[in-house]
């Protein structure tokens, strides 16, 4: 017995960690749903904060092994090249064409330029004014003379790896888009626009012609932030309109030298719902944006940056960028070309996020991304095992667990995963559910296990006798939460014609006659230990053998049926002297399988009976009225009594409404107390006897003269008429009676 009540407090204990355990996880999962839907998530800026602190923190990324940092290089327009050569603004394109000239000629594999050539590089007229006002003839030849794009556009062809950049200059729609250049793009045609929801580039601008033409490829430089200002993806594609209607898809500029240095054509670059698959050379994931998540590296692993001004004095030899990828930037604050990135303090040059998300692709060193979506079931079952860890613990141990386990679980994700493998899961989502489950938990054991006795008595001191209530109080176990099959007993009474009856009086006094009745009938359903199940108006329903098992479930609801009808004669007397009419009940008794448990909604529920078997119980109750009769059990309880103290008078089969099988029913009585009630009760079972044999003379003498010992038998006057009836149709004769109403 001892090991069997452990399986079972175990078994609960099991139970009741799965079900708080994907409550939690629910409760987080809903969260995370409506906080996605917000303008700025909170549950994604606390995971954006703990994943940049990770990035923070990391000293290097072992990751980058086939291109390093020591293979990059950044020319930098900083705040000591302007110092040295005046505003960028105003700086002739012989500068970057003299610059280009100078690396090309230490062979780079490629040259990535991070700002735009989309204008002519000419004087305003108001130059060519001012020189005329100043006595100069030839004015505007000489202002002519000052540009300088035949030099930039000679160095691009020379150098043959220069890589230029497009914007989307959304705020001009008006601007006419230069349908021969934009047609040279490169772009990517194996893509199916249902998989991803990507921006479209409307307007995009164009580098000027020449320069576009001389380059080995144009793409988009564009760098979105999130909510919070901070760069975390890399926006690698953006769709551009197509004059055939077919979407088509163009990649930051640094995709492009990507594909030259692995020989991949744009034609073999496949776009799939996972990522880009860049001729089966190397893959790029994908999120539905177009984007990546940038892999930043480490505090240790600088990229190397030069000062404009040092290249274009030759301050720097040309061997220096021999087989290196050399990206054109600017890191002066005045450029306003200054991102928020998670991995330092001070904010990066657009640039270097380029290259960060360049050195990406070449090593392949993405970050491997779980979303909470590809976690589901591990987080579920992880939260199955921290509530039911917080059960087995004491409150102050679970405490002190539950706050380990919260920061624990950032320090080793900021200082351990990321670092050492390059993993990220939704860490907010595990911290916040060992927040949850110990909250849960610890609940649950304080209001459940603490209160539980209380709560038993409160829920069932109204439906059973106080006995029981202890028992329950003290063995919680013998209720089965959420229903189970067993064997029981029900009962139905009702108040016949009550309506007609409460018509006579007025409500209060009604109320008070109601409540002195089911008072005195819920005194008798108590002390035969049975369970009151609910008051529906004026009837009871009540249940023998449950919650509190009772192998004689069956005798206890007919000695409760023959008590109710003995009781409600002393009820009557004092209603006469009172002046009001006599009560007069029906009982409806059945034995057989039913439901029994909790059942109802989350917010209500009964513990209460459901089945077959209750639903003959009612329709036996409202037989009564047919056969006149205080009391009809059926076949059922008649088997189930284990006692002989009970007398069942037999009154046929009846195929009650809605249900396919006729039951036989009987008229439940005490044991006849002399001769004469016995004699009566021989001459029922005989009349009922050659009835059932069609010996319909004999059994209508018999019944007579059961009807006029018992005058106005409803029962034996039924019975008369049906035997008068089949004699005049023979084929007509059925035991069964059809009851097409309750």
């Amino acid at each position: 017995m001892k090991l069997s009540r452990r399986f079972r407090r175990a078994l609960r204990s099991i139970l009741s960690a799965v079900v708080l355990g994907l409550i939690c996880y629910g409760i987080i999962y809903v969260m995370g749903n409506i906080s996605s839907k917000m303008l700025r998530s909170p549950l994604e800026s606390m995971e954006n904060q703990v994943t940049d602190l990770a990035f923070h923190v990391r000293k290097n990324n072992d990751r980058f092994h086939q291109v390093t940092t020591n293979d990059v290089v950044i020319i930098d327009i900083d705040e000591a090249s302007i110092s040295a050569l005046g505003r960028p603004q105003l700086w002739p394109r012989a500068f970057d064409a003299r610059v280009i000239d100078y690396i090309a000629s230490g062979h780079p594999k490629s040259i990535g330029i991070d700002f735009l050539y989309t204008e002519p590089d000419t004087l305003s007229p108001e130059y060519t004014r001012m020189l005329s006002e100043r006595g100069f003839a030839n004015a505007p030849a000489i202002t002519d003379a000052m540009s300088t794009d035949h030099l930039l556009s000679q160095a691009i062809k020379q150098a043959g790896n220069v890589y230029l950049s497009l914007f989307d200059d959304d705020a001009n729609g008006q601007q006419i888009i230069d349908t021969s250049m934009s047609s040279s793009l490169r772009t990517i045609k194996q893509f199916s626009i249902d998989e991803y929801q990507i921006d479209s580039i409307n307007y995009p601008v164009l580098p000027a012609r020449d320069f576009g033409e001389k380059s080995k490829g144009v793409g988009s430089i564009a760098v979105p932030t999130m909510q919070d200002g901070t760069v975390r993806h890399y926006q690698l594609f953006k769709q551009i309109a197509d004059s055939s209607g077919q979407p088509k898809l163009i990649a930051n500029f640094p995709f492009y030298m990507l594909l030259d240095e692995l020989g991949v054509k744009e034609s073999d670059v496949n776009i799939t719902k996972e990522g880009a698959d860049v001729g089966g050379q190397t893959f790029i994931p994908l999120r539905k944006d177009g984007s990546f998540r940038i892999n930043w590296l480490g505090t240790e692993d600088k990229i190397r940056y030069i000062s404009y001004y040092k290249v274009w004095d030759e301050l720097v030899p040309a061997e220096f960028f021999e087989n290196k990828f050399v990206f054109f930037g600017t890191s002066a604050s005045g450029l306003q070309d200054l991102k928020t990135v998670p991995s330092i303090d001070d904010k990066m040059p657009g640039v270097e996020v380029h290259v960060q998300a360049f050195l990406n692709m070449m090593n392949a060193a993405y970050l491997n991304e779980y979303s909470e979506k590809d976690l589901r079931i591990w987080f579920a079952l992880i939260s199955i095992l921290l509530v039911f860890v917080f059960l087995l613990t004491r409150p102050l141990f679970g405490f002190i667990l539950a706050v380990v386990l919260y920061f624990g679980e950032r320090f080793i994700f900021e200082l351990y995963v990321i670092p050492k493998y390059n993993i990220m899961f939704p860490i907010t989502t595990l911290m916040l559910l060992t927040l949850l489950t110990y909250l849960l938990a610890s609940l649950y054991t304080y209001f459940i296990r603490e209160r539980r006795s209380r709560q038993m008595k409160s829920a069932f001191g109204t439906y059973v006798s106080p006995e029981i209530v202890e028992r329950i109080a003290k063995d919680p176990g013998i209720l089965q939460l959420g229903g189970e099959k067993k064997v029981l007993t029900v009962l139905f009474s009702d108040i016949r014609s009550f309506t007609s009856y409460s018509e006579q009086f007025d409500p209060q006094k009604i109320v008070a006659v109601l409540n002195n009745y089911l008072s005195a009938m819920s005194e008798i359903i108590f002390r035969h230990k049975g369970t009151i199940d609910k008051f529906i108006g004026d009837a009871i329903m009540a249940i023998f053998g449950a919650p509190i098992p009772q192998d004689d479930h069956a005798d206890r609801a007919c000695r409760v049926a023959l008590d109710m009808i003995d009781d409600l004669k002393q009820f009557n007397i004092q209603e006469n002297e009172k002046g009001r009419p006599a009560l007069v009940i029906g009982i409806g008794v059945n034995t057989g399988e039913m439901i029994v448990g909790n059942i109802g909604s989350g917010k209500r529920f009964d513990y209460t009976v459901i089945g077959d078997a209750v639903n003959i119980g009612s329709r036996l109750e409202g037989l009564t009225k047919f056969f006149g009769v205080d009391i009809i059990v059926s076949d059922f309880t008649v088997k189930a009594c284990k006692t002989d103290e009970f007398r069942f008078r037999i009154l046929g089969s009846v195929l009650v409404k809605g249900k396919d099988e006729p039951v036989r029913v009987y008229e439940l009585l005490r044991k006849p107390a002399d001769a004469i009630q016995q004699q009566n009760e021989d001459i029922w079972d005989d009349a009922f006897l050659a009835f059932r044999y069609k010996d319909l003379h004999r059994a209508s003498e018999l019944f007579a003269k059961y009807e006029k010992a018992r005058p106005g038998d409803k029962a034996a006057l039924y019975y008369m008429q049906q035997c008068e009836e089949f004699k005049v149709n023979p084929s007509q004769f059925s035991l069964v009676l059809k009851m097409e109403n309750k």
